[in-house]
């Protein structure tokens, strides 16, 4: 499989299925009345929370959301991870993904606590192992990525960890309803370790699944933090890394991935004979049908076959020639003489890599800035690709190069649910001082800082209406049915 790899729209798609987002805004029963929109105002995520005030924990660092370095121990969590799942028959890896969902699916106060502790209970050595495995230092996938084909490497174990978020949520959930808070934050800090674990490998894959179980898990946050009685966990929040899963590893082996994946391409500077040259462009040609024999079968028209491109077709036909003849004169400053006594093949190899090097590099360099800055970028590089002229060359990476800026929005807004938390708890923290009144403005909470939305680097939206309060985050030049939430706040007295 290609990772991430073709256009943005399927990309968006897998980033939604991952993180279990739905793009049309979800409308909770008996929902107070937004102050700050217009009824047919579209969200991402629009939920109502019921609060009760509640000071800061004593001590502040009470809870937990990350074992603490001193906790965790030496050793790879992912053997412990994947042995769970071979100790068990296909009727048993159904029974403990599927079996906790209808639980998870229901208000804490209505968990059928009899038959979930039941099933807690058969499964209680798999959740010891999740304990253990989440506080080990390190996560080693051992992918082959020095096999010469990355690009098939098959990622099933990713799917696999994503079917155990269920069963760690469901227990978190349990003992929510027992109103045992210490108990579900140990199981929320094990679930956000054990997500970046997950989100760790080497590939964007491994990053997005990873960030669909930390979604599930912040998700569960919200429900904690409305139950009466919960503690308030601003500073366990403000504790967990930032960010929870990063990508800068997995986006700096995307860069690599041509030459890991072709061969040709990592000894282009090797001096060869005419007749290996040909026989390398050759390689080169039928491994790129391989690769996107699928995309051309769901009509990519980016990528049909171009005349005089073919496997077979000799080099000194290609269409490419005369313009690669000119890219190497005016950007790699190679002489008329020096170029004349190139093989054709060799020049289109050349060519054909630094063009890819070009559009990659365009691409991923907005990847090193934050995104409210990278957006723009991203745009602008996929403009200047679209706009090239359509190549043999220019197929490299139309095909190869991942939508990254889907993958950072996913990111993005991860952050963007911790930092409404973080919110949320220091306006609990606020009334609590305050008997129980809500403040007019974010500014007016001096007790802990209030982070900004990282989705635009500015504060959220914050409106008051008497005993309610809407807290809201927009993101000016996207659907707001895909980024926009919003959470109607109702601060109830103790």
């Amino acid at each position: 499989m290609i990772w991430l790899r073709r256009s943005c729209a399927p990309t968006l798609v897998l980033v939604l299925f991952l993180t279990g987002h739905s793009v049309q805004a979800q409308t909770p029963k008996n929902v107070p009345k937004a102050a700050d929109s217009a009824p047919t105002e579209k969200w991402q995520l629009d939920r109502a929370l019921t609060l009760t005030p509640c000071a800061e924990s004593q001590p502040a660092m009470k809870y937990r959301l990350f074992p603490v370095f001193t906790e965790r121990k030496e050793g790879n969590a992912v053997p412990i991870y994947l042995r769970l799942n071979f100790e068990q028959n296909d009727a048993s890896r159904r029974n403990w993904t599927e079996t906790p969902k209808k639980w998870n699916a229901v208000p804490v106060d209505e968990i059928p606590l009899k038959e979930a502790k039941k099933f807690l209970d058969e499964y209680k050595n798999f959740y010891r192992q999740f304990e253990l495995g989440a506080r080990r230092k390190t996560a080693e996938w051992n992918y082959t990525l020095d096999q010469g084909s990355v690009i098939d490497i098959l990622l099933p174990d990713a799917q696999t960890m994503r079917g155990y978020v269920p069963m760690m949520l469901l227990k978190a959930r349990v003992a929510m309803a027992e109103g045992n808070f210490a108990e579900a934050a140990h199981w929320l800090e094990t679930g956000f370790a054990f997500s970046q674990h997950v989100g760790g490998g080497p590939f964007l894959i491994n990053s997005l699944v990873g960030i669909a179980c930390a979604n599930q898990f912040a998700d569960c946050l919200f429900d904690f933090v409305s139950l009466s009685g919960a503690p308030n966990l601003y500073w366990p929040l403000t504790a967990l890394p930032r960010p929870l899963i990063g990508l800068r590893d997995a986006m700096e082996l995307e860069q690599a991935v041509l030459e890991m994946h072709f061969a040709d391409f990592a000894t282009v500077e090797a001096d060869r004979s005419p007749a290996q040259w040909d026989a390398a462009l050759k390689r080169v040609r039928k491994e790129f049908q391989r690769v996107i024999a699928s995309d051309i079968e769901s009509g990519d028209n980016r990528l049909k076959p171009i005349v005089g491109a073919g496997i077979a077709d000799p080099a000194s036909q290609s269409p490419d020639l005369a313009r690669a003849r000119k890219h190497l004169m005016e950007e790699r400053k190679l002489s008329a003489k020096a170029i004349a006594a190139m093989p054709p093949a060799q020049i289109l190899l050349l060519y054909a890599v630094d063009v890819y090097h070009q559009f990659r590099d365009d691409a991923f360099k907005a990847s090193y800035l934050p995104y409210t800055e990278a957006r723009k970028a991203f745009a602008e590089a996929a403009a200047r690709r679209l706009a090239a002229p359509s190549t043999e060359a220019k197929q490299l990476p139309d095909a190869l190069l991942p939508a990254i800026v889907k993958v950072q929005f996913a990111q993005r807004q991860l952050e963007r649910k911790i930092a409404a938390l973080r919110v949320i708890e220091a306006l609990r923290m606020h009334t609590a001082a305050h008997d129980g009144r809500l403040p007019e403005t974010l500014s007016e909470i001096t007790l802990v800082p209030i982070p900004d939305d990282p989705g635009t680097g500015k504060p959220f939206a914050y409106q008051r209406d008497g005993e309610i309060a809407t807290q809201s985050g927009r993101s000016l030049g996207e659907k707001p049915e895909e980024s926009n939430f919003r959470y109607r706040l109702v601060m109830k007295k103790k």
